[in-house]
């Protein structure tokens, strides 16, 4: 979970960063479709996001938004 002050959090996505540091997604695009479809339809705005090994970390323009994307991320996940 986020905590309170941060603009940044790491979350699990099947992605995998080849030697060559390409990003490979392991799941035939459906995860990251419905994940960029979620932000887009809850209308999150990402400063940045970076390929890590097995997760995304995503930058938001505030820690509010932060906040807000973690609650909501939760929910749907369940």
């Amino acid at each position: 979970m986020a905590q309170s002050g941060r603009k940044t959090i790491k979350i699990k996505a099947p992605v995998m960063i080849t030697n060559d540091r390409v990003a490979v997604w392991m799941d035939e695009g459906e995860w990251a479709s419905d994940f960029f479809s979620f932000l887009q339809k809850n209308k999150f705005k990402l400063t940045s996001f970076k390929y890590l090994q097995g997760k995304l970390k995503l930058s938001f323009q505030t820690a509010k938004d932060c906040t807000m994307f973690v609650l909501k991320y939760a929910s749907r996940k369940k």
